[in-house]
């Protein structure tokens, strides 16, 4: 297994979910100094997280880099920090969405859209109110219109105990088959998005942009839905915090997301 980068760092990648951010939610102020560095030395930053640009961008800005961009909703949607550009979104078709959350509503599933980046429930409930407390954002309850969407929605989440997500996601495969890609952010997190759509494509879509070699990445995660980003980059890394099936994938585990593991594998490779 590499223990190193092979080639030159050019672009950084870094999650934020018990990657980037520490357990407490906030930033050590010298892993923000470190990735400045790392930016200094002329390194392209990129938040790479599920969240939507609203609890995102306070921590974009927290680092203080200016106008990165920021793939978000898993790689449903790349936008710079400062100015709000979209440089790629790939929603889900409202037809999907509007079909799934029926499907929702007749099984009696909790379920999240995100569209406009905007959040919205069908009513607030323990679940959401956890996700509020971990992302800081805030849910728009709709009541029954939640499940006639207005708009193509970027992700659609489930919360639920993970053996009862694991059920519902093999049961979402079943009654629409091969419409989206499904998998656990967090135990209690089931994240629903488009075909084909994943953090290692965006990724590779961006460098596409900057003109930079995927070999000349290196990117940092936690969980399952980081782990096609930290394969598709030339160096991919793990926090100590990570789930034991990306540990055993990646070249490098870093320390603890409480530990600044980021920025020591920053420190270590690139300063």
């Amino acid at each position: 297994m590499i223990q190193q980068p092979e080639y030159p760092i050019k672009m950084i990648a870094i999650d934020l979910d018990d990657t980037l951010i520490r357990d407490d939610t906030t930033v050590s102020d010298y892993t923000k100094d470190t990735i400045r560095r790392a930016q200094q030395k002329g390194i392209h930053i990129m938040i790479a997280t599920g969240r939507m640009y609203a609890t995102a961008s306070p921590y974009g800005r927290m680092l203080g880099l200016g106008d990165i961009p920021m793939m978000l909703f898993g790689g449903g949607l790349i936008q710079t920090l400062e100015s709000k550009k979209i440089l790629y979104s790939h929603p889900i078709p409202q037809e999907d969405a509007a079909q799934l959350l029926s499907l929702a509503k007749e099984k009696g599933w909790m379920m999240q859209s995100y569209i406009d980046d905007v959040l919205r429930v069908a009513e607030y409930n323990h679940w959401v109110a956890d996700y509020e407390r971990i992302t800081h954002s805030h849910a728009v309850v709709c009541g029954d219109d939640f499940y006639t969407p207005c708009g193509a929605p970027d992700k659609l989440l489930s919360c639920d105990e993970h053996e009862v997500l694991l059920q519902r996601a093999k049961e979402i495969e079943e009654a629409m088959p091969g419409r989206f890609d499904i998998m656990c952010s967090k135990p209690t997190f089931l994240e629903i998005t488009p075909k084909g759509i994943s953090k290692g494509v965006c990724l590779k879509r961006l460098c596409d942009i900057y003109g930079i070699s995927l070999q000349n990445v290196m990117s940092f995660g936690n969980g399952m839905n980081d782990l096609s980003m930290l394969k598709a980059a030339g160096f991919g890394v793990a926090v100590a915090n990570a789930v034991p099936e990306v540990r055993e994938q990646v070249p490098y585990v870093t320390a603890s997301n409480n530990e600044d593991g980021v920025a020591r594998a920053i420190e270590k490779f690139i300063l």
